[in-house]
């Protein structure tokens, strides 16, 4: 009876209506569905199967890669605790208490060549993001009158760029690209609006000069912050 609660519950989650999003505090709840589920070391089929779980084993959801529109497509996975460390299932084999779309992302699939095959200057021994380690820097200050700075963060084996997205405190963005781990925010090509900007990173991989051909590999990060200056033309001169 215990099980008939718990399978109706999470039938509604998957196929019932999207509901808000879940808070850190929110357990989600996974059930298996089919005899064997491979679990893989990361939200690929191009990724090594670690282990499986059977037929109405419960799993603890961590996030989730892809997302749901239409129909399942092989980019759609779902990360679990899985003995002492996270792992992942292809989503068609879990049955969830929340619908899809509204789990946390927490991942990506790997880019494709024009083959379709995932680049072999990536190391698929374990998910590619959680090799994406290090600190994230920034020198000079805008306030102190540099036009310039100076921003590091870790390099990920198998991303050949990187972009730089600087965010405003009304929401504007704007890219800084770069194929090392430094790059430069440029005072010039910011917002006028003055206050506090966050700055965040994400790796691509791409084999294309255009820059609508590139293609993500891990979740953007926050680097951090800084305060720029109302940088608005005044009356007569700039400033």
């Amino acid at each position: 009876m215990r099980w008939l609660i718990v399978l109706i519950i999470l039938t509604l989650g998957l196929f019932g209506p999207v509901v808000a999003a879940q808070t850190e505090v929110d357990t989600i709840y996974g059930l298996i569905t089919v005899d064997l589920a491979d679990v893989r070391a990361g939200p690929d089929f191009a990724y090594p199967t670690i282990g499986q779980l059977p037929r109405d084993a419960s799993v603890v959801v961590l996030g989730r890669a892809g997302d749901f529109f239409e129909r399942w497509d092989g980019r759609q996975w779902i990360q679990i605790n899985y003995g002492d460390s996270p792992a992942w299932i292809y989503a068609r084999l879990v049955r969830t208490s929340v619908a899809f779309n509204s789990i946390f992302p927490t991942g990506r699939i790997l880019p494709r060549d024009a083959n379709g095959r995932v680049p072999d200057v990536f190391d698929l021994s374990t998910d590619v993001c959680s090799q994406w380690q290090g600190t994230f820097t920034l020198t000079g200050d805008f306030n102190a009158g540099d036009r310039e700075l100076v921003v590091t963060y870790p390099e990920l084996k198998g991303a050949n760029v990187y972009s730089v997205i600087v965010i405003s405190p009304s929401g504007e963005r704007r890219a800084f690209d770069s194929t090392t781990g430094t790059s430069k925010i440029v005072l010039d090509h910011l917002p006028q609006e003055g206050g506090a900007y966050t700055w965040r990173v994400a790796p691509y991989w791409t084999n294309s000069s255009y820059r609508y051909q590139w293609q993500q590999v891990c979740l953007l990060r926050t680097g951090g912050t800084f305060n720029k200056p109302d940088t608005t033309p005044t009356q007569g001169g700039q400033g």
